[in-house]
């Protein structure tokens, strides 16, 4: 028998095993991540020397003109999503922005967010600039963008556009998306800002979502892990050849 007629059909079986290895890791075939280690942590807090929370994820800022206390931005983080699948939406955190009134000449313009998380074990890094629009509380002096009838509304402005970054995992490319704050976990609620009325809240979440790259194929060292899997499986040995 030739050497060809003891291969063919081995590597008839690695055409297949390949085939289907390549079909169940198709761009339609949902992939499993896990995501945990979600931090949000307040920094480089700007216009104002009147603050407290820098370096967690509750900042305040401003002299308090009442006895509700100060201003302030909190990131409360889902901490840990175990399995996510390719494709669907999931919450990463909420955003609180807590409106008091504060004085004058101390309130703040301007604070980032660091955003980190680990994929499948890997770290990753995001930064966000907010910008803040303390107004003054005069009746007839409020900005236009005013809705409620308390004067006078302050403003959280989401002005850094929303990052995304690429991974491999079985040899194909994943691009984790942030999508923005929306008013409900499913991402359909978009907000681009906050308008809080004084002695209120707004809240939003942080939606995210894993998607496969449809062009992505196997790099070349997962197609050879899965043909020596196969000849493996095929039992050829490197003695049966003469």
């Amino acid at each position: 028998m030739s050497q060809w007629s003891k291969l063919a059909p081995a590597m008839s079986m690695v055409s297949s095993t390949v085939a289907v290895s390549l079909a169940l890791s198709s761009p339609l075939q949902a992939a499993s991540f896990t995501i945990d280690n979600i931090t949000g942590t307040w920094f480089n807090l700007q216009g104002t020397s009147v603050f407290n929370g820098v370096g967690t994820d509750q900042v305040r800022w401003g002299d308090p003109a009442t006895l509700s206390g100060q201003s302030g931005l909190n990131f409360q983080t889902t901490s840990s999503l175990g399995l996510i699948s390719s494709g669907s939406n999931f919450v990463l955190g909420e955003l609180t922005h807590l409106n008091f009134p504060v004085w004058g000449g101390t309130a703040a313009s301007g604070v980032d967010l660091l955003l980190s998380m680990a994929i499948d074990g890997v770290d990753y890094d995001f930064n966000y600039t907010f910008t803040i629009d303390e107004t003054p509380n005069v009746a007839g002096l409020c900005p236009d963008f005013q809705i409620s009838t308390t004067p006078c509304d302050d403003k959280i402005d989401f002005t850094s556009p929303f990052s995304t970054t690429t991974f491999v995992k079985n040899g194909f490319q994943y691009t984790l998306e942030l999508l923005g704050f929306s008013r409900t976990i499913d991402g359909f609620a978009p907000v681009s800002s906050f308008i809080t009325e004084e002695y209120q809240a707004s809240s939003a979440f942080l939606v995210a979502r894993v998607t496969k790259d449809p062009n992505s194929i196997p790099e070349p060292n997962s197609l050879l892990g899965m043909l020596l899997l196969a000849l493996a499986s095929a039992g050829i040995k490197r003695r049966g050849f003469h």
